[in-house]
């Protein structure tokens, strides 16, 4: 059993759950309100500019042009690629890049973004990896869900979400991280995977907690 495989095991309720939560249901089914999905964009968005710069410390602390090179195009996908459809949303919902930046950012994807942080200043390679895994691989878990609901790619608004992340180039790039998290922690000691359940959990606890705070739109005010 590779890592992931056991990493997945410590959350598999949690997962499941996440089908559960009301934001990723009634995004799948085409009910969600506008105004819940305008607020998640925002709120993710300033989420993915956090979660890029985890990637990032991947580089400062690789010990090779490789690996460096691995971590740079972890970047690029987020940047470029998964950003790319928030974007195409933003324009469509009337989000500004002022307004972005003008936004707050919400009590629970701020506890989310500066755990990650905290776990890659202080972590290795290894740990960086854990800590991005939760929210890369669940949102592919969902996309593929979502893609077999009748309809729900042809979703005037939804839809988009629903390709993006059921497509080949996410899925792609999700594999590039579980593949490195299988690579760097082949050899390793229990005390060390003991670690590595416990960021993947905690970071897959937030991921429901971000999920919540979207459908409610709360700030934590």
């Amino acid at each position: 059993m590779k890592l992931t495989d056991r990493l997945y095991e410590e959350v598999k309720d949690i997962w499941s759950g996440y089908l559960k939560q009301p934001f990723v249901k009634e995004l799948g089914e085409g009910t969600l309100r506008e105004d819940v999905f305008r607020f998640y964009m925002v709120q993710d968005y300033r989420y993915l500019l956090q979660y890029a710069k985890v990637f990032a410390l991947g580089i400062v602390k690789a010990e090779d042009e490789a690996l460096m090179r691995r971590f740079a195009c972890m970047v690029h996908d987020t940047l470029d690629g998964e950003m790319d459809v928030h974007k195409i949303y933003m324009k469509r919902l009337g989000i500004t890049e002022e307004e972005v930046a003008a936004t707050k950012t919400a009590l629970a994807n701020q506890s989310y973004t500066s755990y990650m942080l905290e776990v890659a200043h202080k972590g290795d390679i290894l740990d960086i990896l854990a800590a991005v895994l939760s929210c890369a691989w669940s949102y592919q878990m969902i996309g593929a869900h979502h893609k077999n609901i009748p309809h729900a790619l042809e979703h005037p608004l939804y839809g988009e979400w629903v390709a993006g992340y059921s497509s080949a180039e996410y899925d792609r790039s999700v594999q590039e991280i579980i593949d490195a998290v299988n690579e760097f922690g082949a050899d390793i000691s229990l005390k060390k995977e003991a670690y590595l359940k416990e960021v993947f959990l905690n970071c897959c606890r937030y991921e429901r907690d971000f999920w919540e705070m979207a459908y409610h739109m709360d700030m934590g005010d």
